[in-house]
């Protein structure tokens, strides 16, 4: 797994050390069907920043899984947490989307490094659950997770440049 160095790790809402730009905070409740609330913003957010249609593709897919997972593993499925997605986009630099939740932690990042990505060729390696980071991984260009008396907080960064 990539995990990113040069940025500091930070609390709340703030923005990346040194950023200059924009920053948009969504919180949803932990619910499935709510994702989609998050699918949308990430998606406008990404048409400003002169990626193509498939890096929106790509980003929002990773952006939902992650929140899938806070959802599904952090909360247990269960309805009535908050996830919260904060967007930072430096123009012509980067975006970061960092999504926190208050559950259960995940296992370092370390430890998902051997699972495999599914062959779409080979329907013995499209297992139901287990391939999201992985994907996630491959598609951003640094990942970074963080767990803290203040929560779980899922860094993906995307350069722009």
């Amino acid at each position: 797994m990539k995990e990113s160095t040069d940025k500091q790790p930070r609390k709340g809402g703030s923005t990346p050390t040194g950023a200059k730009g924009q920053c948009l905070s969504l919180s949803i409740n932990s619910q499935i069907e709510d994702t989609v609330l998050v699918a949308m913003a990430i998606r406008g957010v990404c048409a400003m920043t002169g990626l193509s249609a498939e890096d929106i593709n790509r980003i929002e897919l990773c952006v939902v899984e992650v929140v899938n997972n806070a959802i599904e593993h952090a909360y247990g499925g269960c309805s009535g947490s908050l996830v919260n997605v904060d967007v930072f986009v430096e123009p012509g630099k980067a975006l970061e989307i960092v999504v926190k939740d208050q559950g259960k932690a995940m296992p370092a990042l370390g430890e998902v490094q051997g699972v495999q990505v599914p062959d779409p060729t080979d329907p013995d390696t499209w297992a139901v659950s287990g391939r999201g980071l992985p994907i996630v991984d491959q598609l951003m260009d640094a990942i970074r997770y963080e767990t803290s008396d203040d929560g779980n907080a899922f860094h993906m960064i995307r350069q722009l440049s």
